[in-house]
């Protein structure tokens, strides 16, 4: 675990990949005013995982790139997990192309996919968005290994920030019968350039 002033980065590896788990980029208050505006987001049920589960539709709301610099609250966040993710891959020269906000609520069905199959694989950040989770809602994220078996898996902790390449097999967490709240995750994509 290295410290970065308050900023916690765990590093993890899986087949010669790493996988960053940030926590304490933002502060509890940023993370709450966050929170609070995501919630109220229109989302559309209109999210799949892979082409085989097309049929299974997840709900989500997809931001314009260019939206984050009207609101200073969303600038922070997005310039700050901009900057985090291209200083965990610094060569991959990465730019962002599309960032969308997953609603997980207890009864959706998520699969496993990945997010490309490039040999040199895009970069995923994925954005805990909750202002609160409790341990027995689950909705935990699962990374497989190469032949299909999870490897690592990785609370929503609110706040948290899970940056991995898009080649790694993983499936998105959905929330307990105990849990009364959305899950709610923000994915940053981003594009190696170059």
């Amino acid at each position: 675990m290295k410290k970065d002033s308050k900023v916690l980065v765990d590093i993890r590896e899986l087949e010669g990949h790493r996988i960053y788990i940030v926590d304490g980029m933002f502060q509890p208050e940023i993370v709450q005013i966050l929170y609070g505006i995501l919630r109220k987001l229109p989302f559309s049920l209109s999210e799949y995982d892979n082409p085989a589960t097309r049929h299974i539709l997840h709900w989500k709301y997809e931001f314009a790139l260019d939206g984050f610099a009207a609101n200073p609250v969303y600038r922070i966040w997005h310039d700050n997990i901009v900057a985090k993710t291209n200083e965990l891959f610094p060569n991959h020269h990465s730019k962002l192309f599309r960032v969308y906000c997953n609603n997980s609520l207890f009864g959706d069905h998520q699969h496993a996919h990945v997010d490309n199959e490039d040999a040199i694989p895009d970069v995923t950040s994925l954005y805990f968005a909750n202002a609160e989770w409790q341990d027995d809602w689950h909705g935990e994220i699962l990374l497989y290994d190469g032949d299909g078996e999870p490897f690592y898996a990785v609370a929503p902790k609110p706040g948290r920030l899970l940056v991995f390449p898009g080649n790694i097999q993983h499936r998105g967490g959905v929330p307990s019968r105990t849990c009364f709240e959305p899950r709610l995750s923000v994915a940053f994509k981003f594009k190696r350039q170059g």
